[in-house]
């Protein structure tokens, strides 16, 4: 039998608290919301500054593009080497290490701008922000039981989108006023502001095992009576499954097909959209700035909204298929459709639609990870919530260097506007369908022995 995991002065069994009433639980869900602003304030800025980079260094749409898209040559392969790591290394010192690292990124542009200084810079980047995502998810998690895990986990994806909604006008402001190399310098400077901050608040969860995560109370605390010490040699092992069977079956492959789709549209979103709204519906660019903080308004609602009313869904009774499965893929789906007509209409409705097509996707992207929450042992659940990330963002090296292309291609902007959409909204539709038949988290956990 495995001893029980102790991680710093907490053992994943005894009288913690993991609900409401878990400050530092909920301190560190609040420093993590603030990396993730940091972290997709880093990933907009060079959508952002579009236009001024295009015109100094006399880059044609097809060549911006690839820059935008470097962005993931190395964000994926990232992510699964440092999700690997996270089985024995502190999620707390992965979190500060990578945030330093992409502060670091900015140096490339500041001290030597021009294309190569902007590729290296971007490389580095996704290479630092490729694990973000799954580990912040990872180190949340190990502050809270299943019956409370929705909210928080919402909360982290959501702090993606405020990243967005906060730091958009801000950056559009320094990009106008003080030159477009200035908003890299911001960014960097508010990564090593949040390091400091976390040295002080960080602490890794007690939470270590399935079976603790299981075993937690809904008013926040474990208890002492007899079930709870029955249940202690469960809260302290858990079932060996392998990797293969992992990643090899019908839950995983359902929320990666759902999660391309998804994360095709938002690195379309983030370097292409502003660039949308002026050359393909005539703003000019202080109106584009304003109108493209309004599918993040959207993702902010759906990340928070749609987890939360699916917890609520699963505690009245309703299975994680339904409520995270059937639910991700319809909403997916439903972005996809909007999609499809974004690109003939106009004025408010097209507004609308870009909000809905846009905006929407992203709330796979939390019940994705509470379905992983579902399926794997917590031993393993950074290598794989990690592996699933980088093979879902492997369609961000694609999306914007395929719509820059597919732009110059078409007889006109508008064209090319309309050609790369359709394209993202067939990966959408079918994405969604493929997660609506396949996701059954259930089942998984009865197969690798994780439920009864």
């Amino acid at each position: 039998m495995a001893a029980p995991q102790v991680v710093g002065r907490h053992a994943t069994s005894g009288t913690h608290r993991t609900g409401p009433r878990n400050m530092r639980g909920w301190a560190v869900t609040a420093m993590v919301i603030a990396l993730m602003v940091i972290n997709f304030a880093d990933k907009a800025v060079l959508g952002l500054a579009a236009g001024p980079i295009m015109r100094e260094f006399h880059l044609t749409s097809g060549e911006y593009g690839a820059i935008a898209s470097s962005f993931y040559l190395l964000f994926s392969l990232s992510a699964v080497i440092v999700g690997f790591v996270s089985n024995r290394v502190r999620t707390t010192w992965i979190l500060a290490s990578l945030a330093v690292l992409w502060s670091l990124t900015a140096l490339p542009v500041l001290l030597a701008a021009g294309v190569p200084a902007l590729y290296a810079s971007r490389i580095a980047l996704g290479a630092a922000e490729g694990p973000t995502a799954p580990m912040a998810v990872h180190a949340v998690q190990k502050w809270f039981p299943e019956r409370s895990r929705s909210v928080p986990t919402a909360l982290i994806n959501m702090g993606g989108a405020l990243g967005l909604i906060v730091a958009t006008p801000l950056l559009v402001h320094f990009i106008t006023h003080h030159g477009w190399r200035s908003a890299f310098a911001v960014l960097a400077a508010a990564g090593l502001i949040w390091v400091v901050v976390w040295a002080f608040v960080g602490r890794e969860g007690p939470l270590a095992t399935y079976g603790a995560a299981a075993h937690g109370t809904g008013d926040g605390t474990t208890t002492r009576d007899t079930a709870a010490t029955r249940d202690t040699a469960a809260a302290r092992e858990e079932p060996h499954v392998s990797y293969r069977r992992l990643f090899l079956n019908g839950t995983w492959l359902g929320t990666l097909a759902a999660g391309i789709g998804a994360y095709w549209t938002l690195a379309l979103g983030v370097a292409w959209l502003p660039a949308y709204l002026e050359r393909g519906l005539g703003y000019n660019a202080a109106a584009a700035g304003n109108l493209v903080v309004i599918p993040h308004i959207v993702s902010a609602v759906v990340l928070l909204g749609i987890p939360w009313i699916t917890g609520r869904w699963m505690r009245n009774g309703a299975t994680g298929r339904i409520a995270r499965g059937i639910t991700g893929g319809l909403v997916v789906s439903t972005a996809g459709v909007c999609m499809l007509a974004l690109p003939h209409t106009e004025g408010g409705v097209a507004v609308l639609l870009m909000a809905v097509a846009f905006g929407l996707p992203s709330a796979l992207f939390p019940l994705n990870f509470l379905i992983g929450a579902q399926v794997v042992p917590v031993r393993r659940r950074g290598a794989v919530l990690s592996t699933g990330t980088a093979l879902v963002t492997l369609a961000g090296v694609v999306a914007p260097a395929v719509t820059g292309r597919i732009i110059d291609a078409a007889a006109s902007a508008d064209a090319g506007f309309q050609g790369a959409f359709t394209i993202c909204a067939g990966l959408l539709i079918a994405g969604g369908l493929i997660g609506a038949l396949c996701i059954n988290p259930e089942r998984e956990a009865r197969r690798f022995g994780l439920t009864g």
